[in-house]
């Protein structure tokens, strides 16, 4: 579309139902919530001793009134910890309580009067919810409102009133909070401008800060754009940078925003999105450009702690790379050879398995549990460990993805076995640092019908080197679920010592450099010794790892390690578990 007015309110109309408007900040969600809550829960209260129609409900009202109260008062005092998608429920149960009100008005004009709370809801929700989360929930209370008015037998012609009067002020609600978009819009573009992204920048901040999801954020910049202008005249320039917008925008994902950062810059905000997927939406604009023109493309991901301006500054620097080795090309921020892209594209590729390692019984021999390990076959380099991607995955944020996969994978295999084993998951120190780690295990576990004390999960000693309160918190929640925690690699350090005891751990799984270093004419490990003395006295069961003769077996079992794990046992192999027989039986 040509045409500039039709293009204009083609891109508000695209805009108005995928954003939310400038005014809806998590504050003003807080405050427009709260209020409803707490002030129609007061207004309740005096107008339920004054209803005077048959068959009210009086003591139903009371009941309810209390509880939206209550329900306000949370609101503000705990508003700034509910996420975004947690006022859509609000506003829901908001519509429920209304429709119960009116139904315990009996059948008059106490019902009337009790359903008016409806107008609020669509007003609310027109003001601070994009276009078209807002349709669903008017909608919603447009039908409740219906409902609930008919069984109270008020007239056809009454319930028409109301509801056009209801959607009349929704309209004027939802144009009036959009106005003050125009502040935030690029009029050349229609894309945001620097104030809106900003705006939104700090929001998504917000919430990454505190549902720990991934967020990433792109620079582009057009190349040689000064030398267009100067060639080919101002207009030309401001139609490559329409084209550009207009390419662009149908490529960015729901929940993304693309907009105009200044000049010939634009800045795209990728929320939830982690760094490897980023780079390759970065690579798909550059090749979605139009005709005659090149962009160098400039990424960068969210650290916890990050400010706004940090991340913009890492994305700035990422560009200028791009733009001092060539142009036409993405950098990215600490990951110049782009292993997290690689990392991603593997996994979508089904490049990655995973091998299982026997942990056995000391004392009978007895296959006891597996521990998973993850390995990469890739196609240019063969057969890959762990020690040669995960330190790139943890550095660049890939790691989220392949944890996700990894724990899945295993709960996938779980529920399809049934012979009790247990499986060990490694997890990464990075991993347990986001705030909803614990509950995307918990998703898991429930998505593949497996229960929480089928799996073991194995954190490193370094983990706990730190202090560091969300790593306890998910171990916390994650047994909770039934899962046990292992620490892996016990004694390659020593900071988790001081503070072992109030850790919430279940086992400690030796580190395999102690074993190793026992000889078979050994009949003594005072090391060892210490480390089994004291998890009996902690209540901790021992896994010995990297057992590889029978003389080590034979010492750890008088020691009195329950389990171990190593060759001398068996190999880490594909998932054929079941009927596998350990090598102490043999």
């Amino acid at each position: 579309m040509t045409d500039p007015i039709g293009r204009r309110i083609v891109a508000d109309l695209r805009r108005w139902w995928r954003e939310t408007p400038a005014v809806s900040s998590l504050a003003v969600l807080r405050w427009t919530n709260g209020s409803l809550y707490l002030f129609g829960g007061l207004t309740l209260v005096p107008g339920n001793l004054l209803l005077t129609s048959p068959g009210v409900d009086h003591v139903g009202i009371g009941i309810v009134s209390a509880g939206v109260i209550a329900i306000g008062v949370l609101i503000f005092a705990c508003g700034h910890l509910i996420p975004r998608r947690g006022y859509h429920a609000l506003a829901v149960l908001a519509t429920l309580i209304i429709s119960a009100l009116v139904l315990m008005g009996g059948h008059g004009s106490a019902s009337v009067a009790l359903g008016s709370p409806y107008i609020f809801v669509v007003v609310n929700s027109m003001l601070v919810f994009a276009l078209r989360e807002a349709l669903a929930e008017v909608i919603f209370a447009e039908v409740a409102c219906a409902v609930a008015m008919s069984r109270s037998s008020i007239a056809a012609g009454a319930i028409v009133i109301i509801e056009g009067c209801t959607v009349g002020m929704a309209v004027v609600a939802a144009w009036l909070a959009r106005l003050s978009d125009a502040a935030e819009e690029d009029p050349l573009t229609l894309l945001l401008n620097r104030r809106g992204f900003t705006r939104r920048l700090q929001t998504a901040l917000r919430e990454a800060d505190q549902g720990g999801g991934g967020l990433a954020v792109t620079l582009l910049d057009v190349d040689w754009f000064k030398e267009v202008n100067d060639l080919h005249g101002h207009p030309h320039g401001d139609q490559a940078l329409i084209a550009c917008a207009q390419a662009w925008s149908r490529l960015v994902p729901p929940g993304a925003c693309l907009s105009r950062y200044g000049g010939d810059e634009f800045a795209l905000l990728l929320p939830g999105q982690p760094l490897g997927r980023a780079a390759d939406l970065a690579d798909a604009l550059r090749a979605a450009t139009p005709p005659g023109l090149t962009v160098s493309a400039g990424v960068a991901a969210w650290e916890r702690g990050d400010s706004g301006s940090v991340l913009m500054g890492r994305a700035d620097v990422a560009l200028y790379q791009a733009k001092t080795s060539g142009r036409d090309r993405t950098s990215v921020y600490g990951d110049p050879e782009r292993a997290a892209s690689a990392l991603e594209a593997a996994i979508e590729r089904g490049e990655l398995c995973l091998l299982y390692q026997p942990v056995v019984n000391l004392a009978s021999g007895d296959v006891a549990g597996y521990e998973a390990l993850v390995r990469w076959r890739r196609p240019d380099r063969g057969l890959l460990g762990p020690h040669e991607f995960i330190p790139d995955a943890e550095r660049t944020g890939a790691i989220h993805s392949l944890g996700s996969w990894l724990l899945h994978e295993v709960c996938a295999f779980v529920s399809t076995e049934d012979h009790g084993f247990t499986i060990g998951v490694n997890a990464s120190p990075v991993e347990l640092r986001t705030p909803d780690y614990a509950q995307m295990v918990r998703e898991c576990l429930e998505t593949h019908g497996v229960p929480g004390r089928r799996i073991v999960l194995e954190v490193t000693e370094g983990a706990f080197d730190g202090d560091d309160g969300q790593i306890v918190a998910n171990l916390r929640a994650l047994r909770g679920l039934g899962i046990r925690v292992a620490i892996d690699d016990f004694g390659a350090g020593y900071s988790s010592l001081r503070r072992l005891d109030s850790l919430p751990i279940d086992v400690l799984k030796v580190d395999g450099a102690l074993i190793r270093s026992v000889r078979e004419d050994q009949e003594e490990a005072p090391v060892l010794e210490a480390i089994a003395a004291m998890g009996r006295a902690l209540g901790l069961r021992l896994v010995a790892e990297h057992v590889e003769t029978r003389h080590q077996a034979d010492l750890l079992r008088r020691l009195g390690y329950e389990r171990a794990q190593g060759y001398l046992f068996g190999r880490p192999a594909p998932p054929e578990l079941p009927g596998q027989e350990s090598n102490l039986r043999r």
